[in-house]
């Protein structure tokens, strides 16, 4: 499986990668630039993408909407260590379900669970 990981941390980055990729089920790229992240982008090629929300010059939400945009059928989970206004967002997005928001900081297995969990559901 592959997994996108995008946030403006590369500690964060980092943490994920190896998480994710320890137990070889995930092979895994990150990006600390949501542009970068968007240029490099490949469509049909990653099973779930992990996106910071507040990040510097594009916000994980409007990086988001790119990606769909070339891939209407990946998966996304959005991580933020701030509160998230669950009503305005399913308003803006309502093909998200909550599960797909992530608080930090998280727990590295909690993280894996979360992952596996919306990766099962359809």
């Amino acid at each position: 499986m592959r997994a996108l990981v995008v946030d403006d941390d590369p500690d964060i980055t980092l943490l994920y990668k190896e998480a994710l990729e320890r137990e070889g089920k995930f092979n895994v790229d990150t990006y600390n630039d949501p542009n970068q992240a968007l240029s490099n982008f490949k469509p049909h090629y990653y099973n779930i993408l992990l996106i910071d929300v507040r990040m510097p010059e594009m916000d994980g939400f409007d990086l988001y909407k790119e990606l769909k945009k070339l891939d209407p059928v990946v998966k996304v989970c959005f991580i933020t260590g701030f509160e998230v206004n669950y009503r305005a967002l399913q308003e803006i997005f309502p093909e998200i379900r909550q599960e797909c928001y992530i608080s930090k900081p998280t727990a590295m297995k909690e993280l894996k669970e979360h992952v596996d969990h919306l990766l099962q559901i359809s």
